[in-house]
């Protein structure tokens, strides 16, 4: 059985990729990602029957990512053959084409609401009244975690190219989001996540 978890909604499709595999019973579990995936060790890891009586789980992350087709074509043979269960996570929504590879396989696909993207794409200079608004909107519908997991990724990416932010508060806010990731964690915040976050932000663009 072969099922795929996609779209650019990274932070739901690997909650529901990592509850899928620990669903499996006794299972004997190999991940490779992009880099690391190859035609041997995935044929070997297939065939191969364990003394203890494991069920063999393939994870492989990102393998349309994979730059060589001819590699990737290979492997898709191999795949749909097999009797194990596979896990196909992708970083984004595949094309028509792409699942066409896997005929059979279970699809799960994850989408990010607008207003959560509004949100996101809101923060800027001087943008604070927007912001403010489309946080309002999604804050109680959608999960902090995958909240703060967007903005992060969103602040970082921004850290590495042109930006229309101050990097020095560019910088100071993204610290802040991981300072605040590993509170809430933790449980060692004095006030409401939600607010904590919403502060960072406003400092960062007010």
């Amino acid at each position: 059985m072969i099922s795929i978890f996609h779209g650019p909604n990274n932070y739901q499709s690997r909650k529901q990729l990592n509850l899928h595999i620990e669903k499996q019973p006794n299972r004997h579990t190999l991940r490779l990602n992009k880099k690391t995936i190859d035609i041997e060790t995935i044929n070997n890891f297939l065939n191969t029957i364990s003394l203890l009586d494991q069920n063999n789980v393939l994870v492989l992350e990102d393998f349309f990512s994979i730059p060589t087709s001819s590699k990737r074509k290979k492997i898709e043979d191999i795949l749909n053959k097999s009797q194990n269960q596979i896990f196909i996570w992708h970083s984004k929504k595949l094309t028509a084409s792409q699942i066409k590879a896997f005929p059979k396989a279970q699809l799960f696909e994850f989408n990010l609401s607008n207003q959560l993207f509004s949100c996101v794409y809101s923060i800027k200079p001087g943008n604070l009244k927007t912001f403010l608004l489309s946080y309002e909107l999604i804050k109680d519908k959608e999960p902090f975690e995958l909240v703060l997991h967007l903005i992060k990724q969103n602040l970082r990416k921004q850290l590495t190219t042109s930006t229309p932010l101050d990097k020095n508060l560019l910088k100071k806010a993204y610290l802040n989001l991981i300072e605040l990731d590993y509170q809430s964690k933790t449980g060692e915040l004095s006030i409401d996540k939600s607010i904590a976050l919403q502060r960072i932000i406003i400092n960062l663009i007010n």
